[in-house]
């Protein structure tokens, strides 16, 4: 069983909306609409209701950094031309054959989703084999890879991968990315730069290297162009 209090960090609400769509790099408000699905009105009259892309994620308010691995996960297949219904049917069949709640969080999806997401036939709905192995190999596994877990359960991400040194902790910042070992936020390191301090003057005043500046600029102004 799943010691408590490592289930508590990582699934707390941390958050906001706009704070997922940022840090997971996807478009405005669409955090909200993977979680919480979503209404429309179709051309012939009819409302059509969307379910949240992963269940039970729906009515908090907030997002948890488990949550934010999820949306990650699921930005990364959008990418690659997968649809929403697409992913429902991967995460619904994940869920059924591995017997996991939440299988994109999981080190058993790292270690076996492969063969389920790539190799289990008409898992995939309308794309093929092919765009699951592309998928795998080149948004899922390299996400996959920069997640740290503990007890099987999703517990940091390394967003620019480890040797980069900027890390989201549940534990540490709040939940936002900070410079690893320091507590450092990034986005403090943004606002000093922006405010015309140098590099070098930053790195000083919070013990860091100033590649790790560097690496936590590089952070924030990718994900705010």
């Amino acid at each position: 069983m799943t010691p408590k209090i490592v289930l508590d960090g990582v699934s707390i609400p941390l958050y906001s909306y706009a704070d997922a769509d940022y840090l997971a790099g996807v478009s405005r408000g669409t955090s909200k609409r993977w979680l919480t699905g979503y209404r429309y009105w179709a051309p012939d009259g009819q409302r059509v209701v969307q379910p949240p892309v992963t269940p039970g994620t729906e009515g908090v308010g907030l997002v948890s950094f488990l949550d934010l691995v999820e949306i990650v996960a699921i930005g990364r297949l959008k990418e690659v031309g997968f649809s929403l219904k697409a992913i429902r049917q991967v995460v619904f069949n994940c869920q059924e054959i591995l017997g996991l709640a939440r299988p994109l969080t999981t080190l058993k999806f790292k270690t076996d989703g492969r063969e389920i997401f790539v190799d289990k036939g008409p898992i995939l709905l309308e794309v093929g084999r092919r765009k699951g192995e592309q998928a795998w190999n080149e948004f899922l596994e390299p996400f996959l890879h920069n997640l740290d877990y503990a007890h099987a359960i999703a517990r940091r991400w390394w967003p620019l991968g480890r040797e980069y040194r900027v890390v989201v902790d549940p534990d540490y910042g709040y939940g936002f990315p900070v410079v690893a070992n320091s507590g450092v936020r990034t986005e403090i390191i943004l606002e000093r730069f922006r405010a015309g301090d140098l590099k070098d003057r930053i790195a000083q005043d919070f013990k860091l290297d100033p590649v790790e500046v560097e690496r936590a600029l590089q952070f924030d102004l990718n994900r705010a162009a």
